[in-house]
């Protein structure tokens, strides 16, 4: 559902009420294909946990609030594990999770703010430790055509906070 004229101070860390002209709340992968099938000619603003931006005025577009939660464990070993996370999922909550679960790796990458959505996009890191460290692959929804495309850690090319997702523009 899009609703007009919401506030976006709980929307962002450092509590900006900027306003945006139009608002979706993304809660499937389904709803957000659904979202920009119909908005197609409509300016769009992408918003994850809100963190590492600054909001300096109002947002005269959709603002599609990326809230896709979950996680699975795709496959699991005495020495290895898979899980997929959704990229609304909050990245500390993850770390923490992980932890509760005696998942290692990405522990030194605690207390980093925003959600998993975009931690390929920056590779994030922390403490000699990055998110290519530990990532498998990640999927996208295109915005033109809503296709899904799955990028693996080598289709990444990451860098120092950098990826070619960071790149993409579609």
């Amino acid at each position: 559902m899009i609703s007009d004229n919401v506030s976006l101070k709980t929307y962002n860390t450092f509590g900006i009420d900027a306003t945006a002209t139009s608002f979706c709340n993304i809660t499937s992968i389904e709803g957000l294909k659904n979202v920009l099938k119909a908005n197609q000619n409509t300016p769009l603003f992408v918003l994850g946990g809100g963190s590492n931006m600054l909001l300096t005025k109002n947002v005269e577009a959709l603002v599609l609030h990326i809230n896709l939660t979950g996680k699975e464990i795709i496959k699991e070993t005495d020495d290895f594990v898979t899980v997929k996370f959704m990229s609304g999922e909050n990245w500390h909550e993850v770390v923490l999770w992980c932890l509760k679960h005696n998942f290692g790796g990405i522990e030194n990458l605690s207390l980093i703010p925003g959600n998993i959505g975009t931690a390929p996009i920056q590779n994030i890191g922390a403490y000699g430790v990055e998110l290519k460290d530990v990532f498998v692959s990640c999927e996208a929804i295109n915005i033109k055509d809503q296709s899904s495309k799955t990028f693996i850690k080598e289709d990444c090319t990451f860098g120092y906070r950098e990826s070619i997702l960071s790149l993409i523009h579609i």
